[in-house]
């Protein structure tokens, strides 16, 4: 594997895309702190220095229809939740789009960035930070946890710290075996079903909240449950509690944790 690994950095997405055309396919960069490190919807990641995972991950696809970019998501989010499967941790459960959770707390988050040429992907960064061996957590993030205290948890006593390096190994093994068995047509046999059978929520009645990006005016609060992800375009469907059912694109829809 090519890894790259920096002591300090202020953002490894940003490492990625300066050598997305120097750097091969499957090319990583991995920090043990991120000055600038960024998640979904503009927030920061938080992570402890040298304690946790933060990676970034260069795709170059060949021939990928701009249309099947979602299995990227899927092939990050399902190879994270293999690897923590295989660490003994669980449930392992995937917050549409790709954020992984250890039961109701999150372990990891993602913000992956695409550059188009035509109606093809030419190029992916996948931004990955995954919660290894940090305890304690700013108070501000509602829900955290890490790989160590849900193990500990489950031991029912405490364990030993895990090397990063090693572990950044059994993740990546996941992540570019998933990757390397995406076929012509974009997808990768069984991924669509293993991703959806670990839908956080799914069938759950649970609160959620339309964005602004959906109701084009004031966000607004319902109850329903997950039916899915609509496989043409990517989309969460839910039904809410009054019978409707509705598909939403990223930002459209909120979880009210």
């Amino acid at each position: 594997m090519n890894i790259h690994w920096l002591k300090i950095t202020d953002s490894t997405n940003l490492d990625a895309w300066a050598g997305r055309d120097s750097e091969p396919d499957g090319t990583v960069w991995c920090a043990a702190y991120q000055r600038a490190g960024r998640g979904q919807r503009g927030n920061r990641w938080e992570s402890a220095e040298g304690e946790n995972l933060m990676f970034s991950i260069l795709f170059k696809p060949r021939r990928m229809r701009a249309a099947d970019q979602f299995v990227l998501s899927q092939v990050c989010a399902v190879g994270v939740a293999r690897y923590l499967k295989d660490k003994g941790a669980g449930p392992v459960l995937v917050k549409w789009p790709n954020d992984v959770y250890i039961g109701s707390r999150k372990v990891c988050g993602m913000l992956l960035e695409n550059a188009l040429s035509g109606d093809t992907l030419s190029v992916c960064v996948a931004g990955i930070g995954i919660n290894i061996n940090q305890r304690t957590f700013p108070p501000e993030l509602p829900n955290p946890t890490s790989l160590l205290l849900s193990l500990e948890e489950k031991a029912g006593r405490g364990l030993e710290r895990m090397d990063v390096r090693r572990e950044l190994d059994g993740v990546l093994e996941h992540i570019l075996g998933l990757y390397g068995r995406i076929g012509e047509d974009g997808t990768v046999p069984g991924l669509d079903e293993e991703y959806g059978r670990m839908l956080f929520r799914l069938g759950e009645e649970a609160e959620f909240e339309e964005t602004e990006y959906f109701t084009g005016g004031q966000p607004r609060r319902f109850r329903g449950r997950i039916l899915g992800v609509e496989k043409e375009t990517s989309r969460l469907v839910v039904r809410h509690c009054d019978g409707r059912v509705s598909g939403y694109y990223f930002k459209e829809i909120k979880y009210i944790l």
